[in-house]
């Protein structure tokens, strides 16, 4: 079984596979996710090189995009008791989207009222950034499993693979064991 390892502070997940746990032969493809707990919530940081042909939505900075998963992006998938479960979106050009799901594939909750601070950075080494909080009363109970995925460049990658013929990241059946300290 795949695991999360962590310290009581920050969990760090690198991706770096295909979807299925296949190797990525484009090694410019990755990217980093950290959640660090604090007082107010779970800051979720990503990052990720900055590609020439990245595919981002025409708006503003920091905004809410439905539909952000058609873009270059980084998911973050928080599991609670049987299949309630928290998607956070964060994309290349600084754009989120947190949905809420009471059962696979069953949206619950769209937080379309939710303004977070998102922080979005381009480095001069050629990277990109993105920083949100989100609040504790929005993540399930009881967290049992994580799992973080990319879209970049039309290759869907994976912290930890999940099965099937093609590409579906709601299985968090399939996601590894982790808890919120």
């Amino acid at each position: 079984m795949f695991s999360v390892s962590h310290s009581s502070k920050e969990v760090c997940l690198k991706i770096e596979h295909l979807w299925d746990g296949s190797l990525c032969v484009d090694e410019r493809l990755w990217a980093d996710v950290s959640l660090v707990q604090n007082k107010q919530g779970l800051l979720i940081k990503t990052r990720s090189l900055i590609l020439g042909n990245q595919n981002i939505p025409q708006a503003p900075t920091g905004t809410r995009v439905e539909g952000l998963w058609n873009y270059d992006v980084v998911e973050v998938f928080l599991v609670g008791p049987g299949h309630q479960y928290l998607e956070i979106e964060l994309g290349a050009g600084g754009h989120f989207l947190v949905l809420g799901f009471d059962s696979i594939r069953h949206c619950s909750h769209t937080f379309e009222m939710f303004y977070p601070q998102i922080y979005f950075k381009q480095s001069s080494e050629h990277y990109w950034s993105n920083e949100i909080l989100i609040p504790y009363h929005m993540i399930p109970e009881n967290i049992r499993a994580i799992n973080a995925f990319a879209i970049l460049s039309g290759q869907f990658l994976a912290y930890a693979p999940v099965p099937g013929e093609k590409p579906d990241f709601h299985q968090p059946d399939h996601f590894p064991f982790f808890a919120l300290q």
